[in-house]
């Protein structure tokens, strides 16, 4: 039988509990949208801004609609700030969402060595997320 047949059901599935997941809900749309019918997973990159704080309150955003959510943040080779939430939605579906950039936008306010990754809780990105807002709103006065 058709590998892509089989899995049919289960794609269907997901984009199902896809829609359900953000029916009724004001989530930052979706730069990248996967379903993924073997793991039976949805990832979403949030399409959320040009800056990191931006990125990242999208992906907190899209979190906060999320069961049974874990996190970690990764200092990337390639010097790059990359944030991953997993969770569950009401339904059950695995989803996972993730965003970052520049690692020299963390204005020191992370320290992960160069490919560096830990699990870090919703309350420290969103400290993170407002602390950079801070830093910023301070450098538009400062100019």
């Amino acid at each position: 039988m058709n590998a892509a047949l089989t899995n049919q059901p289960t794609t269907d599935a997901l984009l199902g509990a896809y829609r359900s997941h953000v029916l009724g809900r004001n989530l930052p749309d979706p730069a990248t949208l996967n379903f993924c019918p073997t793991t039976r997973q949805i990832a979403v990159q949030p399409g959320a801004g040009s800056d990191l704080c931006s990125r990242l309150g999208g992906v907190l955003v899209w979190a906060c609609t999320l069961a049974d959510v874990t996190a970690s943040w990764w200092h990337t080779s390639d010097d790059a700030l990359h944030v991953t939430v997993s969770g569950r939605t009401a339904g059950g579906t695995r989803l996972r969402v993730y965003g970052g950039g520049p690692f020299a936008e963390c204005c020191g306010l992370v320290s992960l060595d160069l490919d560096q990754q830990e699990g870090v809780s919703l309350d420290e990105l969103y400290t993170l997320v407002g602390l950079l807002r801070e830093h910023a709103q301070h450098d538009r006065e400062v100019a």
